[in-house]
């Protein structure tokens, strides 16, 4: 606990340290505008149609799921409501995705939403509210396990053909501190993860079959060729998933990009916003489900040693 609490003094430091000596074009801003996106429905969230029973995470043929053909009809609609609202870059009107899908019998099954033994609502259709000053994303960070990938590439199919893959600066000793210039639109940070170990289906693809498949991708250089994190015999608990999303929000808020989406897990989401904004989620007695929006303000706190969220809302998208 104390090398944990150490590690995250020095990044807030080191965070403290680069806005006092790098006021330039490439600063990042004191308040972000980050908006939340859980994945669409993907194979492992499908219980079987006649018995009810949810697929065995503990299958190995599970690894590293895509999405289904209800995903991807989800994240093809909510990219639909993005794009009504201006908040694309190089947005048009009937723009579909090029994705393929890496498992095209996957994308025949419809499912409904039933992630870890809960049933899901019908989509963001129960708040009655729109995105807060809403402008164009600049920046889109993903998740690395594939479903995630799939979903940001539907919801935001411009990112993918035009995200800049050109050098990034890196700066300090430590992997922690990389910075992306600002032409970056598209990148994959690991921290995005679900929780990972034990469940084949959070164990994520080797990253040359990642790199193969979504080539437009930015990926964080600490991520390893294979999923050196995931483990067999352990699963990661909420604490560490939380201690994750602190160190992801330290290094977001080192970004220069002010507007950005999260597309990432149901369990990180929950997570996240119990920690830093239950009242979103009724204090823990409401879910995040598939294809769900959350849209809030994000800054510093010296006070809490590092970030505060402020003003988050379910969005009301429509989502079939």
């Amino acid at each position: 606990m104390f090398i944990v609490k150490r590690r995250s003094t020095m990044l807030w430091r080191a965070l403290l340290w680069h806005f006092r000596t790098n006021m330039d074009s490439r600063s990042p801003s004191t308040i972000k505008t980050i908006t939340l996106i859980r994945h669409g429905v993907a194979l492992h969230n499908v219980h079987d149609a006649q018995t009810g029973v949810r697929p065995n995470y503990l299958d190995p043929r599970l690894t590293d799921p895509p999405l289904v053909l209800q995903g991807e009809m989800q994240a093809r609609s909510l990219g639909e409501q993005f794009r009504r609202r201006g908040m694309i870059i190089g947005h048009h009107r009937g723009g579909g995705s090029t994705l393929d899908d890496n498992n095209p019998s996957a994308s025949s099954v419809v499912g409904q939403d039933v992630d870890e033994g809960v049933d899901s609502g019908e989509g963001s259709t129960d708040v009655d509210v729109g995105v807060r000053e809403a402008g164009t994303i600049e920046l889109v960070v993903c998740s690395p396990l594939t479903r995630c990938l799939q979903t940001a590439s539907i919801i935001f199919p411009t990112y993918f053909s035009n995200n800049s893959l050109g050098p990034s600066a890196l700066e300090g000793d430590s992997n922690q501190l990389h910075i992306l210039d600002r032409s970056c639109s598209l990148f994959c940070h690991g921290d995005l993860r679900e929780a990972y170990g034990v469940h084949y289906t959070d164990k994520r693809s080797s990253l040359s079959r990642l790199k193969s498949a979504f080539p437009a991708v930015r990926y964080h250089p600490m991520l390893t060729e294979n999923d050196e994190d995931w483990r067999p015999d352990s699963r990661e608990t909420r604490e560490d998933v939380t201690r994750r999303i602190h160190n992801f929000f330290l290094w977001l808020m080192r970004q220069p990009h002010g507007n950005v989406a999260i597309v990432t897990h149901g369990v990180w989401m929950e997570c996240a916003l119990m920690n830093y904004w239950p009242e979103v989620l009724d204090f823990g007695r409401k879910r995040v489900h598939n294809c769900d929006v959350y849209s809030g303000k994000m800054m510093l706190s010296p006070e809490q040693d590092g970030v505060v969220l402020r003003d988050v809302e379910k969005v009301a998208f429509h989502v079939a």
